[in-house]
């Protein structure tokens, strides 16, 4: 047997692994707390620009409860501004979600580490049998009389919404209602004419 030879130098340190899914957060707009399986991150309200305000965001944000502020501030008239987000759903005039007229909407950051994708799915309240529903609700967004120039974020809201303790003033900020479908170019059935189109996330 002949002799051990000399140990070669290390090689280079191949690709770093896949660390495998790190799981998905979604907002729950109109709840302060999460489904079961899931974690919440933080909860707030619900805000976005003012409905006749022709700047601004278009999204709606979930903003937390204690806000954080370095040391600045600006006076200067311009600047955007964000309100909080009211229901206003049909005027009052239907009884669903007759509980949450013109109340703020309240939101929370959920986190699920045991998913891999997230998608928010108009016009159905159940998932594909292969999926995983966190909530359903209605699909809102801002009234088509506004006087804000481009669109705003649509949002599905819970089907069984809280409102902001204390709140219920029509102070008319940011504002949200229920969503339809027209039948010009949809085809209907199966769409409906004037019903309201639901959500799954």
């Amino acid at each position: 047997k002949g002799l051990k030879g000399d140990i070669g130098e290390k090689g280079m340190t191949g690709p770093k692994g896949d660390m495998g899914s790190s799981g998905v957060v979604y907002i729950r707009w109109g709840k302060t707390t999460c489904p079961n399986g899931a974690d919440k991150v933080y909860y707030g309200r619900a805000a976005g620009s003012h409905y006749n305000t022709k700047g601004g965001t278009s999204d709606f944000l979930c903003l937390p409860e204690v806000p954080q502020y370095k040391n600045y501030y600006s006076s200067v008239s311009y600047l955007p501004e964000l309100h909080g987000v009211e229901y206003d759903l049909d005027n009052g005039g239907t009884s669903l979600l007759r509980q949450v007229y013109e109340a703020d909407m309240p939101c929370v950051l959920c986190s699920v580490s045991t998913r891999s994708k997230m998608v928010m799915i108009p016009a159905r309240y159940e998932c594909p049998s292969d999926w995983n529903r966190e909530y359903a609700g209605y699909l809102m967004t801002e009234a088509d009389s506004g006087d804000r120039f481009g669109g705003r974020t649509t949002i599905c809201v819970d089907e069984s919404p809280e409102p902001v303790p204390g709140s219920g003033a029509n102070t008319n900020p940011s504002i949200v209602y229920f969503m339809r479908a027209v039948c010009s170019n949809l085809p209907c059935p199966p769409y409906e004419a004037n019903k309201l189109l639901t959500c799954a996330v």
